[in-house]
């Protein structure tokens, strides 16, 4: 029988994390729009949590998180489960038990959570921990309720023999909803952010913790894949949509700032294309202004994460296959080779500004907004099913396509270039509705739209070395000598690639799964 005191608890969590600099954390007390809502003085006390797991971390693999937590000589217990990130909320679920010590005791949780743990008795120790001095108030005005807490402290990682190894430096804020309408947490973000500089927080104290102890460099993720709900009105689809747009953004930028990875990049644009695609896809039902807001803020956001892809890409696809073509002239291979070191520092230049945008204020005010509008939309059942719309933006993005890629063959490069964006909001809509539609068609039209998109994609950028190599390159001679080869050297699979872009339009025209293939 458990030790532990029969208080235990079950409930549903719902938070924003917002990173701050240290010597900033304190300024939030004293902002009108956080005195005016405290219901007593804020409460300062030390906090230390350590996280216990298995020495093959299979609770973090598992999705959960075990914590003791001791607090003016009190002890509780969590188990928190990974549960899901909706428009930068994390929601959670979490159980929780008080105890005699810092030791765990799976059993003195609820039944349903000590059995999550019952295959790990006995092989649990301590990983890591964090110890904070947290300030926490409830903030309400009687229509919605927020608590706020800010969290200044370490991470401290545990080696195998359980001693203190390495740790890092923690300051953040969280809001956790407590009552009435979500959107009101982004609300108090907002204020906080005009006044406070400040990062939308992906990673949990967890994820952070288990980063550190085990040494794992954060990961990029592509876009997950939808499943709406059948009966789900516009608005729903909308907030899904956008929701998910916000969390591939976000959850990308911490493999961004931790290593600026050629992937990391590339997702975070992606991610900027695909909000802005969203965007305009519902364009007629949402405010014009709002809208036009959010698309101008994620163009400029994607256009400097977009001049550090565009090296990345003239990197890859153009220098090093030409280095590495053995039929590529010795001087003209040296010269190459000359040019990737300076290459390297346009990047690193490329990705520092990058960087600036990504963690300026603005960019801050741009996902909370977006993240306002999300919970605002999830919430509104009003309207009709999201089907007919899909089906209607589907027809008419896909008509589009096959229009503008006719004689694709005798088509500049500007008009192929028009063809590519066709193809890429064609996509992007097929796979933000594809729940809706029978799989198998739907796999095999995304999957030729998204050969097509790659194919114009070569041409694209084939067409453009001049360009790029001007830009990235402040040595004209070299920049002309490279362009010139490289453009000689490419031209030979221009053919190639219209062949098997004309093939694939051919089988996208014929296809069309979304008009006879819908889940009724």
């Amino acid at each position: 029988m458990s030790e532990a005191g029969a208080e235990t608890a079950s409930e549903n969590e719902i938070e924003l994390k917002l990173l701050v600099a240290a010597g900033d954390a304190a300024t939030v007390w004293t902002l009108p729009a956080v005195k005016a809502l405290l219901t007593k003085k804020p409460r300062a006390r030390q906090v230390r949590t350590i996280y216990h797991d298995t020495a093959e971390a299979d609770l973090m693999r598992a999705g959960c998180a075990l914590r003791v937590r001791e607090t003016g000589g009190r002890f509780e217990q969590h188990l928190k489960t990974a549960g899901s990130v909706e428009g930068g909320l994390f929601k959670r679920h979490e159980w929780r038990s008080t105890l005699p010590s810092e030791t765990p005791d799976p059993p003195a949780l609820a039944p349903e959570a000590a059995a999550l743990l019952a295959p790990f008795a006995g092989k649990l120790r301590p990983v890591f921990e964090t110890d904070v001095e947290r300030t926490d108030a409830l903030l309400s005005n009687g229509v919605f309720a927020t608590e706020i807490a800010v969290d200044l402290g370490v991470v401290r990682a545990f080696d195998a023999a359980g001693g203190i190894g390495c740790e890092t430096g923690l300051a953040e804020i969280e809001l956790e909803w407590r009552a009435g309408p979500a959107a009101h947490v982004f609300d108090l973000a907002l204020d906080i952010a005009a006044r406070v500089p400040l990062v939308v927080g992906w990673q949990s104290k967890a994820e952070r913790g288990y980063a550190l102890a085990l040494a794992l460099s954060p990961e990029t993720r592509r876009a997950a894949t939808l499943a709406l709900a059948p009966d789900a009105t516009v608005p729903q689809a909308m907030a899904a949509i956008l929701g998910e747009g916000m969390n591939h953004f976000l959850a990308n930028q911490p493999a961004f700032e931790a290593q600026g990875s050629v992937e990391a990049v590339h997702q975070m644009r992606i991610a900027c294309r695909r909000l802005r695609a969203a965007l305009s896809l519902f364009r007629s039902h949402l405010p014009p202004d709002e809208i036009q807001s959010f698309r101008d803020g994620f163009r400029d956001v994607g256009r400097a994460l977009g001049a550090v892809r565009d090296i990345d890409v003239l990197d890859a696809q153009v220098l090093a296959p030409l280095i590495e073509e053995p039929l590529t002239p010795d001087p003209v291979r040296e010269r190459l080779a000359l040019l990737r070191p300076r290459l390297a520092h346009r990047r690193a230049e490329a990705l520092a500004r990058a960087g600036e945008i990504v963690r300026a204020p603005e960019t801050a005010r741009l996902l909370l907004r977006l993240g306002r509008r999300v919970t605002l939309l999830a919430a509104d059942d009003s309207g009709s099913p999201f089907g007919a719309f899909a089906d209607d933006i589907l027809k008419i993005r896909h008509r589009k396509l096959a229009r503008r890629g006719r004689k694709l063959k005798q088509q500049g490069a500007a008009d192929r270039h028009r063809v590519r964006i066709a193809a890429k909001k064609a996509r992007y809509a097929a796979e933000f509705f594809r729940s809706r539609y029978g799989d198998k068609a739907m796999a095999r039209y995304l999957e030729a739209l998204g050969d097509l998109q790659d194919v114009l994609g070569d041409l694209n950028d084939i067409a453009g070395i001049a360009d790029v190599l001007e830009r990235a390159i402040d040595d004209p001679r070299s920049a002309s000598l490279v362009a010139g080869y490289a453009m000689g050297w490419h031209t030979r699979r221009v053919r190639a690639c219209l062949d098997e872009a004309e093939d694939l339009l051919h089988a996208i025209r014929k296809a069309e799964p979304f008009d006879s293939r819908a889940k009724r």
